[in-house]
């Protein structure tokens, strides 16, 4: 059986509906991959820390996980530019994709000024607006 670390990028809160189900969705997918998954959630302030990036080292990809804002948006956003310039597989899901489209557009599109609405609601370039309704606890259903 396989064996791969995976490096989760956010600020675990057990309350948090979101977290639970990636975790579960880690198991699931483990399960039917036959592949064993060590899976680790990283908070945020960690990653911006000084030497902070070393969190990171042997992990086998990063999931930069829903339910932002992060306590810092520098840490989330230096683990994923790490990621790319890596070659580190990555996946981001809800607010965790926003940020990589964020770093992306800052950091190659060269866009510095590039802002998330959700953290910084006044700035002057805001490429990423906020929800106007809340996701939590929607599913989407195909009628049949």
């Amino acid at each position: 059986m396989a064996s791969h670390n995976l490096a989760i990028v956010g600020d675990f809160n057990s309350a948090n509906k979101s977290h639970m189900a990636t975790n579960e969705a880690i198991v699931h997918s483990s399960a039917a991959l036959e592949s064993e998954v060590e899976a680790c959630w990283i908070d945020t302030p960690e990653l911006a820390a000084p030497g902070g990036l070393g969190r990171l080292a042997g992990a086998s990809g990063l999931w930069i996980a829903p339910a932002s804002p992060y306590k810092s948006m520098e840490g989330a956003l230096a683990a994923i530019r790490l990621a790319r310039k890596r070659g580190i597989p990555l996946l981001g899901t809800c607010g965790g994709f926003q940020h990589i489209i964020l770093e992306y557009a800052r950091n190659v599109l060269g866009i510095a000024d590039a802002q998330h609405e959700e953290s910084e609601p006044d700035g002057s370039r805001l490429l990423i607006a906020r929800l106007s309704c809340s996701l939590v606890g929607r599913t989407t259903m195909a009628a049949r």
